[in-house]
């Protein structure tokens, strides 16, 4: 686990390796959003001690199974240990994979739930609170990939601009170099940037479609106060 802790707004990056998982915790003295729910989030939060009482809302940046893969498990935890209230679960529209777990879920369950979850779509430049903190959608360009398939379509993906009092968060989520991730991370107090691929040599398709390098990353970071760059393929060293 990689942290950050500013005056009003604390960060915990709880694991982040490209193909397997993402999450991130953000908290201040309201509660906690978590950015994302990659495989094994349970088994992270609980390893890392945070309070799943303080989690106040989920936000998904894109539907890739790396970021969504521990959904159903998270909402099959909270459920056997009788949470309560309402629990909004917010992710791009059209992010049918996150949207669909969510469903499925309630399909399993119907009865015996014993919290809200309210699913929401997010709109580019749309603005909504949790925590108290105004979280701003920025959209982003991320196409995901296969093997022997290639690049293949683009798809709903955000990255998300999180402020509370006088400290700003910027949140890439996965996306290849485009206008708006600069004004996504400029002036934020801690950016937190994908760089999937190595310093090596990249296609400049897949930079421009598919995921950032080390090395625009950490030049896109200069426009941050501070950096922390995250979701590293598999290579030596990368796992947070």
């Amino acid at each position: 686990m990689q942290s950050w802790e500013g005056k009003d707004i604390r960060v915990n990056i709880l694991y982040s390796r490209a193909g397997v998982a993402q999450h991130i915790w953000v908290a201040n003295e309201k509660g906690a959003i978590l950015i994302d729910t990659g495989d094994g989030i349970v088994r992270d939060i609980l390893s890392n001690e945070l309070d799943l009482n303080q989690l106040n809302g989920i936000v998904i940046t894109h539907g890739h199974y790396d970021h969504v893969g521990g959904l159903h498990s998270l909402l099959g935890f909270l459920r056997c240990k009788g949470k309560k209230g309402i629990l909004p679960i917010y992710a791009p529209r059209g992010c049918t994979e996150a949207f669909s777990i969510v469903d499925n879920f309630i399909k399993c369950y119907p009865d015996t739930i014993p919290f809200k979850i309210s699913c929401k779509e997010i709109q580019e430049r749309q603005v909504f609170k949790v925590s108290g903190m105004a979280i701003n959608a920025y959209p982003v360009v991320h196409h995901g990939s296969i093997k022997d398939y290639g690049i293949l379509e683009q798809i709903p993906a955000m990255g998300y601009r999180i402020s509370y009092k006088r400290e700003i968060i910027a949140i890439s989520g996965d996306t290849g170099i485009c206008p708006s991730l600069k004004r996504l991370v400029k002036g934020a107090d801690l950016a937190i940037l994908e760089a999937t691929f190595g310093t090596k040599r990249v296609k400049e398709e897949s930079l421009k479609k598919e995921h950032l390098s080390e090395d625009l990353a950490k030049e896109i970071g200069k426009l941050a106060k501070e950096f922390i760059l995250v979701h590293k393929g598999l290579r030596k060293g990368t796992m947070i």
